[in-house]
């Protein structure tokens, strides 16, 4: 709520409104907090920024995977090694014990992601649907339909897109599951707050897989799931790049905090810009 949506399209309706969230996205990350103040609205001050980060006296957390879901790819061992090398550095070198957590919850982030973006706001209000934003000319899209034209190559909608409009078909299908699905969601969001606190940062992958290369998604469209989820909590994140890949593809790790606590992931993204090297050219132009 501290970005203007103003100007968007399609602009969000009901719940979605607090879940479309626009934030800077920069080479350098001494950039973002520079672009962030220009492009945030009246409520700028609810973001503290100009408070100075002592990253000593910051409390930091770290979870490897989701715990295991199967809507996405396991977590790729590069990352792994690339999140255990951040670990020991602010271990080694801020002298910060980082605390390795394991919440159970976020195995279900896609599920918990989907059932929220369809949910009614406080008003009762519910939520466009997603096959009702694929139609042409306010006609909505049959998911199913479409996918068997896409199988034969004649739907003008990508696989991930019919797959999300299934699953939201799916969803309609069972209020009872959806409405659990909900409360599991603002659950995981008070465990998460108070996980974190004023001074908390939760390093956590920013993918399952390092950059992915064309089409590749096409195999597992819900891998989105693991910033998607933080999205829907309403907390703030900051992805920094970590380097490249053995194969010369980027890869990166995100940053958490609670509400309206963006002054310390930017500050630590700033940290470990400087302590691993930041954006990399990925090849010769």
């Amino acid at each position: 709520g501290v970005v203007p949506n103003d100007g968007q399209f399609p602009n969000a309706q009901g719940v979605r409104t607090s879940f479309l969230c626009t934030g800077p996205m920069c080479r350098y990350a001494e950039d973002l907090e520079l672009m962030l103040r220009v492009m945030a609205g009246p409520g700028v001050n609810k973001l503290k920024l100009n408070e100075k980060v002592s990253l000593k006296k910051i409390k930091f957390h770290c979870m490897d995977h989701d715990g295991g879901s199967i809507f996405v790819s396991p977590v790729d061992k590069e990352i792994l090694q690339a999140q255990k090398k951040v670990v020991e550095h602010l271990e080694g070198k801020l002298g910060v014990q980082v605390q390795r957590v394991a919440i159970r919850k976020m195995k279900y982030s896609f599920q918990i992601w989907s059932a929220m973006m369809s949910s009614k706001d406080s008003d009762g209000q519910e939520a466009q649907l997603f096959t009702d934003l694929l139609g042409d000319h306010g006609k909505p899209v049959w998911p199913l339909w479409e996918l068997m034209k896409w199988l034969v190559g004649m739907s003008s909608h990508t696989l991930p897109a019919i797959a999300l409009g299934l699953t939201e078909k799916l969803m309609k299908l069972n209020p009872g599951g959806n409405a659990k699905l909900v409360s599991m969601g603002k659950s995981l969001q008070e465990e998460m707050e108070a996980l974190l606190g004023p001074d908390g940062v939760l390093l956590y992958p920013s993918h399952p897989t390092v950059a992915p290369r064309h089409h590749s998604p096409i195999c597992m469209p819900f891998n989105f799931a693991y910033t998607a989820i933080f999205n829907v909590l309403g907390l703030p994140v900051t992805q920094c790049p970590l380097g490249l890949s053995s194969e010369g593809l980027p890869l990166g790790i995100q940053l958490v905090a609670a509400s309206y606590n963006d002054h310390l992931t930017l500050a630590v993204a700033r940290y470990l810009e400087k302590a691993f090297g930041g954006w990399v050219l990925p090849g010769k132009v």
